[in-house]
């Protein structure tokens, strides 16, 4: 945003590391100057002492409200007004309130909304939260002048759901900075090389759930055919949703089997590249989810094959851009053939052949981002 003329003020939870990664990025002079210092903002949290029933209303009232007032106040130490509030992520559970807050609010906003399941999964409930998808109650206030999103497919809907929005398709971007052997965020790639000791590497990676395939990827990794093939499972694990029975299963067998590599501890986006730039295949073979994911961006940067579900955005995307292997969504037989496939020696070769990694890559570069903003804003002219 700084990029197309607009001074930004960030809020975020870590201001620290915010602008500890803005100094890395080296940004120009005139593109730095409109950026001013972060400032330090906590979620919305749920309230315990209110009933059940207006739980939901109160806590939007009193975040968005508290945000109101911060900005206020804001701009009277700015002397400045305040034109836009742009969200960096709106989610159905956080937002499905905010029309009871908007008056306590009070600014003009815009957004990135990155789930589709209310379009392509209608009365699918929303993994590890409560309810269903509500764009409908978020985007029917008169507050928001304009929406992000990374599916092209929801832009229509979105825009006949909200009377006419500015709805934009926005590049998935990743991290893009080259890892250096050194580099401490290439510690877990070079744990992950030794442990493999030659062995191709299988990489399932990002924040853990239940609806990336975490049964799925286990299961492949315990069959008979792929046990000289080491699977590496890391990243931050939600347990939510997932029984308590499965929970023990998958622990016991990541414990148990002898080529599984387990990391789950949040990761940087350097420390995932460099582990996946370590791998030989990328495993996306994930369950109901309808929405893009940037891995198939980091697939497209690193020159790597992804495995990915049929059915669903990214299945789609890979077909259309030849980044790897589109399996049915849960058919286990068929994710152990399409690995065996994609680990033959031959297999590389054959994938640069038609991978059409460049075509992606552009299409989801930072470089977009400039464009995708004036876009939104209905602003016009060069940087």
């Amino acid at each position: 945003m700084a990029r197309v003329g607009l001074q930004v003020v960030p809020y975020c939870a870590q201001p620290e590391e915010f602008e500890a990664r803005l100094k890395d990025l080296q940004l120009e002079e005139v593109v730095a100057a409109n950026i001013l210092p972060a400032e330090r903002i906590v979620g919305p949290s749920p309230s315990s002492f209110r009933p059940a029933r207006y739980r939901g209303y109160y806590d939007a009232w009193k975040f968005f409200g508290s945000l109101g007032r911060r900005l206020r106040a804001r701009e009277k130490a700015l002397g400045a007004k305040i034109d836009l509030v742009f969200f960096g992520g709106i989610y159905d559970k956080q937002f499905r309130h905010f029309r009871f807050a908007e008056r306590a609010f009070g600014f003009p906003c815009a957004g990135m909304y990155i789930q589709g399941r209310h379009f392509h999964m209608p009365g699918s409930p929303i993994p590890y939260g409560n309810g269903l998808p509500c764009p409908d109650k978020i985007f029917t206030s008169p507050l928001f002048r304009g929406v992000g999103v990374l599916d092209p497919a929801v832009v229509e809907p979105l825009k006949r759901l909200s009377n006419g929005m500015e709805v934009v398709v926005f590049p998935d971007v990743t991290h893009e900075e080259p890892i250096h052997g050194d580099d401490p965020a290439a510690g877990l790639a070079r744990k992950v090389r030794q442990f493999a000791g030659g062995r191709p590497i299988v990489a399932l990676v990002g924040h853990l759930q239940w609806t990336k395939g975490l049964e799925d990827f286990t299961a492949a990794a315990q069959h008979p055919s792929l046990r000289d093939t080491v699977f590496l499972l890391a990243g931050e694990l939600n347990w939510t949703d997932v029984p308590d029975e499965t929970r023990r299963n998958l622990r016991t067998a990541w414990e148990r089997s002898p080529n599984i590599f387990t990391h789950l501890q949040s990761l940087s986006e350097p420390s995932m590249n460099a582990a996946l730039a370590a791998c030989d295949v990328i495993h996306a073979a994930y369950r109901s989810f309808p929405n893009n994911s940037n891995i198939l961006t980091k697939a497209a940067l690193l020159g790597k094959p992804v495995l990915v579900s049929d059915g669903y955005l990214m299945g789609r995307l890979a077909k259309e851009y030849q980044l790897g292997e589109v399996v049915p969504e849960g058919d286990r037989e068929a994710i152990v053939a399409a690995l065996r496939r994609m680990l033959e020696p031959d297999y590389p070769d054959e994938l640069r052949q038609r991978a059409r990694w460049d075509d992606y890559h552009a299409l989801h570069a930072a470089e977009r981002l400039p464009e995708c903003f004036r876009e939104l804003l209905g602003l016009s002219g060069g940087d």
